[in-house]
């Protein structure tokens, strides 16, 4: 029988409803705008063999149904009745948009507008192409992509924003192959794999500064900066980089607005008040003029414990004659055997360097550097350093008028920088260097200082400091070189300040005697810390010291256990059951009242040194602040004492005693002493303990004071032979107690 019209209508329907079902949801899946590099994408994520099916596209209702052709010939072609005809090329696989391996790209955004509301700098970070490419893997999450991006800057405000970094975090393992427009701040070579640092930055090149839409007439070729990238990443992601920094962390554009349909995305930052800089009030023709180095960029200097100077003095094209300055702005530490370093972040390398030296010499990573294909035609066996993390170390004295590295004021102390308070001469340690630039920063007024200042020091007994970053200030004044009473001004000049940031254990400590008393009050117990182990027998750390004594001061802490033993019986102290430990300080310092003179109208002190410690010191000095009774110094023997304010004294040492020994091999410690005279107002109870200083240092370290007052008590405070006698009659009456009891 033949079948009807409509029973062969109704089976060719049935037997198209499958391909019909998925070809709705495959167009439901797809953006309404497809390009080459969505299906090549799309084509990646498919893990089966596609069919021959070709790709159909939905078509509004009252527009034609589209045609199309196998999958050999012309793509298919959709023609709307009224809307322009898109095309579509069949795909040889089934495309699909979900992957466990891979995550799904962002929704479509709408296009970016054509003005954005910045008054500011405008960052903008466009991927302008992303493909496929080899090698092809089944792991879509490493699949590589080559991709074109365009990171662009946008001056939009009143100031010039000079010497500018765009600093990008990316998130997707990229490589970085190829630029134009800009260089790497931080390295030196492409092809560069950007998961090796936090993030990357980038300079402008040959330009590394944006003048303001007044100073160009609005010209956007001139206030705008486009740094074109080429690079590899892998996955099929959004490809968009995480973070964008100006130049600085607090100019941070990780909430980046997004626009544009994938893979042409673009993100965009706007950085408000770019440096922090006050709106200026009116435009002027004196706000159209903006030098390279403006006054309006200088900010106010810090004070710390150091400050670092780092000034141009000056400037050639592609080098610069730079000095640096560390002055010590403590009033009472020293800092020994300096060592100063930083990092070069735009490939400069120092040519020549005159007042200190550098720890590693050489200009291997020159030659074979971008410095070495730049400069092709230097003879780099006179570069003193190319290190992009060079240290400085002082000169030694000896050195000072070698024409070749010295001369240079304030330098050649082998690294001791004093107090200015105690050597007007010497609180300042200085050195000079030719510095030579590279691309893009040969423009002789193009000057960056370097980064990441650190300061240490060789001496193990000295502070640890943490360094700011340099801080463009006011350029410093210098004396004419010419001898005449003018100051020169440096070119530029920035500031770095360096704070003590650790609490070394104490070196020191005080004990205190008197002509009133036969004991002397020593130093603390474990007033430098007390080892977790030492030889002997255990000790206490929280009995207080026992007093001795004044002939065991000549010995070492360790050694006056036998003494102050005999000492305690002597007098009928009460001992603890577990002996206090000794002060494990290596210098003593001992203050013992001498006698009252004229009429009860002054008194006389000395004061001892006693080095135990192996290290020597050389041009120590002693810093004494009195007690509030303290009324006025008279004079010294055996000390070149100075006054600061009305209640500290600066001890040094004579001429011939201003190195103070070491114990070494065994030998006698190093010792000075000298006398102090006072004079003394009525009122002052120097039994009570207003002779004594509140607060001793030495070398600028604070030394520990010993506990209580020294009176004129024997036990002075301590329990006395008194206990004794109570457990002597509570002896006596329990043995009566026995003896009635027998």
């Amino acid at each position: 029988m033949a079948m009807s019209p409509q029973k062969h209508i109704l089976s060719l329907l049935l037997l198209l409803l499958p391909i019909l079902i998925q070809t709705l949801a495959l167009s439901e899946s797809l953006p309404t705008t497809t390009t080459n590099v969505q299906r090549h994408l799309l084509q990646a994520t498919s893990a089966t063999p596609a069919t021959t099916t070709p790709a159909t596209t939905t078509t509004p209702a009252s527009t034609t149904p589209a045609t199309t052709t196998p999958s050999t010939a012309t793509p298919a072609t959709t023609t709307p009745s009224t809307a322009t005809p898109s095309t579509t090329t069949p795909s040889t696989e089934t495309p699909t948009t979900t992957d466990p391996k891979v995550a799904a790209p962002p929704p479509p955004k709408p296009d970016r507008p054509d003005e954005i509301d910045c008054n500011g700098i405008l960052l903008t970070y466009n991927v302008d192409n992303m493909t496929k490419i080899r090698p092809f893997t089944t792991d879509k999450s490493v699949q590589p992509f080559g991709f074109g991006a365009t990171a662009a800057l946008e001056n939009a405000y009143t100031i010039t924003l000079r010497n500018y970094t765009l600093l990008i975090t990316y998130q997707h393992k990229e490589i970085l192959v190829s630029m134009n427009g800009g260089v790497l701040t931080e390295d030196y070579f492409l092809p560069y794999n950007t998961s090796e640092a936090p993030f990357v930055s980038f300079s402008g090149y040959p330009d590394a500064d944006l003048p303001t839409p007044i100073a160009t007439g609005g010209d956007l070729k001139k206030f705008v900066h486009n740094i074109t990238l080429t690079g590899t990443m892998f996955g099929w992601v959004n490809p968009l980089p995480k973070k964008m920094v100006l130049g600085d962390p607090h100019w941070d554009c990780s909430n980046m607005s997004l626009y544009g349909n994938f893979p042409n995305f673009t993100s965009t930052c706007c950085v408000p008040n770019p440096n922090n800089l006050p709106e200026e009030d009116s435009i002027s023709s004196e706000s159209i003029y903006d030098p390279l180095i403006s006054p309006s960029d200088y900010r106010p200097r810090n004070t710390g414990n150091i400050t670092i100077s780092y000034d141009v003095l000056l400037t050639y094209p592609g080098s610069y004659l730079a000095q640096v300055t560390i002055e010590n702005k403590d009033m009472l530490t020293r800092l020994d055997g300096w060592q100063l370093s930083w990092k070069w972040k735009r490939n400069e390398f120092i040519y020549q360097i005159k007042g200190a030296y550098t720890t590693v010499t050489g200009s291997s990573e020159c030659l074979f550097g971008p410095q070495g294909k730049y400069y092709q035609g230097m003879d780099f066996t006179n570069v003193t350093n190319c290190q992009r993390n060079p240290t400085m170390i002082d000169l030694p004295p000896w050195r000072y008028n070698d024409s070749d590295v010295g001369r240079i004021p304030f330098c050649c102390r082998n690294g001791t920088i004093y107090p200015k308070m105690v050597n007007a001469s010497a609180y300042k340690a200085a050195f000079q260097m030719l510095v030579f630039k590279m691309p893009p920063d040969l423009d002789r007024f193009r000057l960056y200082s370097p980064q990441n200042f650190t300061l240490t020091s060789t001496n193990r007994l000295s502070h640890k400091y943490n360094c700011s970053e340099p801080l463009f200030v006011n350029p410093n004044e210098f004396p004419d070189p010419s001898g005449l009473t003018t100051n020169a001004t440096a070119v530029a000049s920035w500031q770095v300040t360096c704070n003590i940031t650790d609490s070394p254990v104490r070196k020191c400590c005080v004990s205190f005697s008197a002509y009133y008393n036969e004991s002397v009050m020593p130093c603390r117990t474990c007033a430098c810390g007390c080892p977790a182990t030492s030889p002997g027998p255990p000790c206490s750390t929280s009995e207080p010291a026992l007093l001795m004594p004044q002939d065991a001061l000549l010995q070492r802490y360790d050694n006056r256990t036998l003494k102050q033993l005999q000492w305690a019986d002597k007098n009928h102290f009460v001992l603890p059951k577990t002996l206090p430990c000794g002060d494990y300080c290596g210098v003593n310092l001992n203050w013992h009242i001498l006698n009252q003179t004229r009429d009860k109208e002054a008194y006389d002190a000395r004061m001892t040194i006693i080095n135990w410690d192996n290290t020597s010191y050389v041009n120590w000095y002693v810093a004494v602040k009195m007690n509030p009774a303290y009324t006025e110094f008279f004079d010294s023997d055996g000390y070149n004492v100075t006054t600061v304010g009305n209640d500290t004294l600066i001890l040094m040492g004579n001429v011939n005693s201003s190195y103070l020994l070491g114990v070494t091999n065994k030998t006698h410690p190093g010792m000075h002493q000298g006398v102090l005279l006072f004079n003394q107002l009525m009122g002052m109870n120097l039994k009570g303990g207003d002779g004594n200083p509140v607060k001793v240092y030495f070398n600028g370290e604070e030394c520990t004071m010993p506990e209580g007052i020294l009176d004129d008590t024997p036990s002075s405070g301590y329990r006395t032979g008194a206990s004794r006698v109570i457990h002597f009659i509570l002896g006596a009456f329990f043995f009566a107690f026995v003896m009635i009891r027998l």
